[in-house]
């Protein structure tokens, strides 16, 4: 008989074996390592926001959420393959939406939990899984993408963006767990707290994945992360001080954390949730590899 059991870290692995089970399009790519910083090391997480779906001893469905302030959002979910179709993946829903709103959340999103998420939204491709959330009252309405870069066939030469930098007096340097509280100050007073957050993610891995730019006065003028979102080798957030836009230094980040990856023997990168989708493409060749659609239900 199937049986609900909350979520905790015990269970990271077995998550990960079902995730790349039933997510044929991300296989491998759930690693414990990963589930682990995108929901637990989530400051809002709970645990009774989590719950695994058991037929005996085999896990056949997940139902993971969090909520921030008045809003709830699904960082996860999915139904084994041979279980779909039956009524578990609405139970699950439901049963979540009830815990939700009885916290006093009046809206759920889909999947973009920043500034700790796996996907950006729910690919489009996942076709069961989008019909599931529209037979369920979700409104599925903002699209966004995010773009691959092939690591092994791109040597990135840094050599002309080493020259810019140079003549513009700017310095690229990673950044340091001693200069924690003024880049976090930097990026909350120039882009946002959510940006921040995510971004500062990047001190906790090893090595740390976030570039910085310092101009002639040594004041933070840009920023670049990778692996702080979704799964690994993903870019982003990234953004340079107003003033100095168009300049090249965006580009001098993306190719450095670009090489950092490459030097790591990463194959690829993802760039996450892009903006200037033609930047990245004259840049760096990259193209777009994966359209998610957002969307929400009031309850």
């Amino acid at each position: 008989m199937a049986h609900y059991t909350e979520l905790t870290q015990d269970y990271l692995e077995a998550l990960s074996d079902f995730c790349n089970a039933n997510c044929e399009l991300h296989q491998g790519q759930f690693e414990p390592e990963i589930l682990k910083k995108r929901i637990f090391d989530d400051p809002s997480h709970r645990n009774e926001h989590g719950f695994l779906l058991f037929d005996n001893k085999k896990i056949i469905g997940c139902m993971i959420g969090v909520t921030r302030r008045e809003e709830g959002w699904l960082k996860l979910f999915g139904i084994d393959q041979t279980y779909r179709r039956q009524g578990f993946g609405k139970a699950m829903l439901k049963k979540l939406e009830a815990l939700f709103k009885s916290e006093g959340c009046n809206q759920i999103h889909v999947l973009n939990a920043a500034p700790y998420y796996l996907t950006p939204g729910l690919d489009v491709r996942y076709t069961d899984a989008f019909c599931f959330l529209h037979s369920n009252g979700y409104q599925l309405d903002n699209y966004v993408h995010n773009m691959s870069v092939d690591l092994q066939k791109n040597d990135f030469d840094f050599s002309q963006s080493d020259k810019l930098l140079s003549s513009l007096e700017v310095t690229i340097e990673r950044l340091a767990p001693q200069n924690h509280a003024e880049y976090l100050q930097w990026v909350s007073d120039t882009w946002g707290e959510g940006w921040a957050e995510e971004s500062c993610n990047g001190l906790k891995n090893d090595p740390i994945t976030t570039f910085i730019t310092r101009d002639k006065h040594k004041a933070i003028r840009g920023f670049a992360s990778y692996d702080v979102t979704m799964f690994r080798g993903g870019f982003g957030p990234t953004g340079v001080d107003e003033k100095l836009r168009g300049l090249g230094i965006g580009k001098a980040l993306l190719l450095r954390c670009l090489l950092d990856m490459k030097q790591r023997g990463y194959p690829r990168c993802e760039i996450v949730w892009v903006g200037p989708i033609s930047f990245y493409t004259h840049t760096v060749g990259a193209k777009i590899c994966a359209t998610f659609v957002q969307g929400s239900k009031k309850i």
